[in-house]
């Protein structure tokens, strides 16, 4: 199959002072993408026949976080690497980073994490389950920031292992300025994780105990979203990851059909909530069914959360009364 072609932002001309921060995000674009993918794919399907051939082995024990070394790199936030992100996801310009920006800064830096051999768990059927972030304060466009990846933590979970990655950033003034924690489910088995009591119905009996999740909420709005979604923002974020791209690709690692990316719909989420999505504040994501492409999400609020002025609570649904995800966020100023 053709890999389906994204020319990332970080492909076009950059002066010299923007040479590290492309050598780092063309790792994630489509190429680099498919590469980690594939890669971490085949050294776990060779250690599988190994531990097939000669028993249970020690090599496949979940490791400590802290033998994992954490990857630090140097970045350059361009002001029109931002701009290009917030027309895809709905903002208006700003003159700091959005809040979903610094995200995708921190994407390929995890990307290299979770695809060297040390780390255990595979990269193909990753699920993200999570995202919490902290806007400490914002950061200003066109200046270098050091961000630093590392596991936090791994953690078992009725259907495989779960990972946390902390990804955090320090300002150009040296400030610890975002933090960041993504958590993934990894399908595979984790010791008796799989016998434990308790699992979910599933097919038809699944979708009639499911709760409806519009009830107690006020519907605000709808996103329209053509199939094109996964790519507009596989270019503005280095996240070329194939189940986004196309139902071809999606189709080849187990998908129906393309998805759309959980952190465009967190990031665009974050854009509609507040009018400056760089001002310090904490958000969380939880993603819930996947965002089939094409189609319409409608996004209900929950009006009884934003009351005392504390939190905004969105809500995307999409088809058959489907969650998407949720989110919700708090100012910096509102927070105690």
């Amino acid at each position: 199959m053709k890999i389906p072609r994204i020319p990332t932002k970080h492909s076009r001309g950059r002066n010299a002072k923007d040479g590290v921060a492309a050598a780092v995000r063309d790792k994630a674009g489509p190429a680099g993408m498919y590469m980690s993918i594939l890669g971490k794919e085949a050294a776990s399907l060779v250690g599988r026949r190994r531990t097939d051939r000669k028993g249970p082995s020690d090599a496949a024990a979940i490791p400590s976080p802290a033998s994992l070394p954490p990857v630090e790199r140097r970045i350059r936030i361009a002001a029109t690497d931002d701009a290009a992100f917030r027309r895809v996801v709905a903002a208006r310009e700003g003159e700091c980073a959005h809040g979903g920006y610094l995200h995708a800064v921190t994407f390929p830096i995890a990307m290299e994490l979770m695809s060297k051999k040390s780390f255990p768990l595979r990269l193909l059927g990753l699920i993200h389950l999570e995202n919490s972030v902290t806007q400490h304060r914002p950061v200003t466009l066109d200046t270098t920031v050091k961000v630093r990846v590392r596991v936090k933590e791994f953690g078992s979970h009725r259907r495989g292992t779960t990972v946390r990655i902390l990804a955090e950033i320090w300002d150009s003034s040296g400030e610890l300025a975002y933090t960041d924690e993504s958590l993934y489910l990894s399908k595979q088995p984790s010791g008796d994780a799989e016998k434990r009591d308790g699992a979910p119905a599933s097919g038809a009996s699944a979708r009639e105990n499911r709760p409806d999740p519009r009830v107690g909420l006020t519907l605000i709005g709808q996103w329209r979203l053509p199939s094109t979604t996964g790519r507009a923002y596989a270019k503005v974020s280095g996240d070329a990851n194939p189940i986004h791209l196309s139902n071809t690709s999606a189709k080849l690692f187990g998908m129906k059909g393309a998805i759309a990316h959980g952190m465009y719909c967190a990031s665009r989420a974050l854009s509609q909530v507040t009018s400056d999505p760089s001002a310090p504040c904490e958000w969380t994501v939880e993603f819930g069914g996947p965002v089939q492409l094409p189609s319409t999400v409608r996004i209900w609020r929950d009006l009884s959360s934003s009351t005392n002025d504390k939190r905004t609570v969105l809500r995307g649904v999409g088809p058959k009364k489907r969650k998407n995800f949720e989110f919700s966020w708090q100012s910096a100023g509102t927070s105690g």
